[in-house]
């Protein structure tokens, strides 16, 4: 009996290594078409978000001042982790592209990447990730509510449930039964113009 529970053991700790080095391999082979394939996306999403914009180069930036920036704007809940910065053919800077998540979707994250110009002007968003519900969050996806956005100038947007959007550039029509949703992602843009204004001051 003592044999056969040795024997098993070994038989599993056998079975262990193996599924513990195949899995290591498929993660070895999969991790760079993974990174690839997150980085094309990430690059038509700038590209959508300024079109104008010949490249996209990194910036550095101070990630705590960041966050004390959106913290002071009663931003805080969002992080932005990456500034890229839009440059024409002849190298000057157009405006900014962002990409910012906030944590308050109704399905969770929500990750953004939002274009703001020099002035202000917000281009866009395209989501980079997004887990709502279909049929309602899911359609902050659609055109229809993210052209809410495009080529508006506001301090800050806010979400209103009247329909007064239409009327009112800084106001933006909330979803249908996902007004949850709709906040999470304005916040994420009004994240971005704040950010943005913090950079025109230390110009």
């Amino acid at each position: 009996m003592n044999k056969s529970i040795i024997s098993d053991c070994i038989k599993l700790c056998v079975i262990t290594v193996i599924a513990g080095f195949l899995l290591g391999l498929v993660y070895n082979v999969t991790k760079a078409p993974i990174a690839a394939q997150e980085e094309k996306t990430k690059q038509n999403a700038y590209k959508a978000v300024f079109a104008d914009a010949a490249e996209f180069k990194e910036m550095d930036f101070d990630e705590a001042g960041a966050n004390k920036v959106l913290s002071d704007s009663g931003l805080g809940q969002n992080t932005i982790t990456e500034i890229m910065e839009a440059v024409d053919n002849s190298g000057k800077t157009l405006g900014y592209v962002f990409s910012v998540t906030n944590p308050e979707g109704y399905g969770g994250d929500i990750s953004l990447s939002v274009g703001v110009r020099n002035d202000g002007t917000v281009n866009g968003y395209e989501t980079l990730s997004i887990d709502e519900t279909a049929g309602l969050g899911m359609k902050a996806t659609e055109d229809e509510f993210k052209s809410q956005f495009q080529n508006k100038k506001a301090d800050q947007f806010e979400v209103v449930k009247d329909g007064s959007g239409a009327d009112d550039d800084a106001k933006i029509d909330a979803i249908s039964g996902a007004t949850i949703t709709s906040r999470a992602v304005t916040s994420a843009v009004n994240s971005c113009i704040a950010y943005a204004d913090s950079l025109k001051g230390g110009e």
